[in-house]
């Protein structure tokens, strides 16, 4: 027993100091926590890559804490590849460059007009690569320019960007984060484009860069601005507002949303929760058919309209109105993608599954099936708490 003992001991300090060998102090390491991607005008380093690494000294947003200079610092580098651009990068970052806390990525949108593809093979096949970092566009900036503002209201961008998308996912639901993973199944799918979320600043101006933006309640921002959507790993349009959320409605993204409806002398305003949706693709006379069946729940949390909310019919009134806003809205997407042939709902993988033999047949000429495709659509809204007042304010 004795001898067990001293042998568990042993292991015991063994692991101790094998665990300590690899530590390493925070201000001894370049920690990379954003990459921006943008095309460079340069064939010969046709990458621009965007490093923001933690500035330990600047983390302390207060004097009394010591802090010193902002809490990240920017080094910008180009390359033929964007594995070189990461090697470059020794040449002006001091300390050793560590990725494993990248939290974004930013593509320019020039570059994801160019091609996905290239990206993200690296991002996938790199020793330090992860699936869970999310993805945006910078729309009509570059990612250069997005990283470069100096926030208000967060210590990064990157904390202020995958804060106002989550919190858009929540509220609105037009856009939603897209991780590396999510991009790649689409890319390599031959029935799914991809979509990405776009980026863009508010009140662009060169002080957004400059600690001035601090001192000013109306500063440069960084604002979700949209939808991307791809054809065969390229750009080709963006969506925005309610043709964005329907995306989220089909893909079952949308957590809370309002939607407004007319009434006689005003508006009500309904707010959904509990969106679950289904999308199957049948074949019909040789051609395909596309079907999406949502159903959700609906709060009615506003109304300027004098109505009876304690009447059942009043309410099932409002469910039939609000079931063809939404159809109206969706098919408007749908329409948008199937012109630009841009399958990012996946369509065409769900037809993988159901009819093999179809598709393996028909999946080269999917783009063109897929604009042609029949749609048939169901909504289904059950307003389930319309507030503890049965009628609306009224002017005395």
């Amino acid at each position: 027993m004795k001898m067990k003992s001293s042998i568990l001991w042993m292991a015991a300090i063994g692991l101790l100091i094998s665990g300590c060998s690899n530590y390493r102090e925070l201000n001894e390491l370049g920690v990379i926590i954003g990459m921006g991607i943008d095309h460079n005008d340069d064939s010969e380093n046709p990458y621009k890559v965007t490093y923001q690494v933690i500035n330990p000294s600047g983390l302390s947003q207060t004097s009394t804490a010591g802090g010193k200079g902002l809490a990240v610092i920017n080094y910008t580098i180009t390359g033929k590849t964007l594995v070189e651009a990461f090697g470059k990068a020794a040449s002006v970052i001091p300390r050793e460059s560590n990725t494993t806390h990248l939290s974004l990525i930013i593509i320019g949108e020039k570059l994801a007009r160019n091609e996905l593809n290239l990206i993200f093979d690296s991002l996938d096949r790199g020793k330090y690569s992860r699936g869970s970092i999310p993805v945006f566009i910078a729309r009509g900036k570059t990612a250069e320019d997005v990283l470069g503002i100096i926030e208000p209201l967060e210590i990064t961008p990157g904390k202020n960007i995958i804060s106002t998308t989550q919190n858009n996912q929540k509220l609105y639901g037009s856009s939603s984060e897209v991780l590396v993973y999510e991009i790649i199944s689409s890319l390599l799918s031959e029935g799914k484009d991809a979509s990405l979320p776009g980026i863009s600043l508010s009140n662009a101006s060169q002080k957004g860069k400059q600690t001035g933006n601090l001192e000013t309640t109306n500063p440069t921002t960084i604002k979700v601005k949209g939808l991307a959507i791809f054809r065969k790993g390229k750009l080709v349009r963006w969506l925005d507002g309610e043709t964005a959320r329907a995306v989220q409605f089909v893909t079952s993204k949308v957590k809370n949303t309002p939607v407004v409806l007319p009434c006689k002398r005003g508006n009500v305003t309904i707010n959904t929760i509990g969106v679950k949706s289904k999308i199957l693709t049948e074949i019909h006379h040789e051609k395909p058919v596309i079907h999406t069946d949502i159903n959700m729940m609906g709060e009615l949390l506003e109304t300027s309209c004098e109505l009876n909310l304690s009447d059942p019919k009043v309410l099932k009134e409002y469910e039939k109105k609000m079931e063809e806003e939404l159809k109206k809205q969706i098919k408007k997407t749908l329409s948008i993608t199937q012109k630009e042939k841009s399958d990012i709902f996946g369509f065409g993988d769900a037809l993988s599954r159901t009819n093999p033999v179809y598709w393996r047949q028909n999946k080269k000429n999917w783009d063109d099936l897929f604009s042609e495709a029949e749609i048939s659509m169901k909504v289904n809204v059950d307003i389930i708490n319309s507030g503890i007042r049965m009628e609306p304010y009224k002017p005395k």
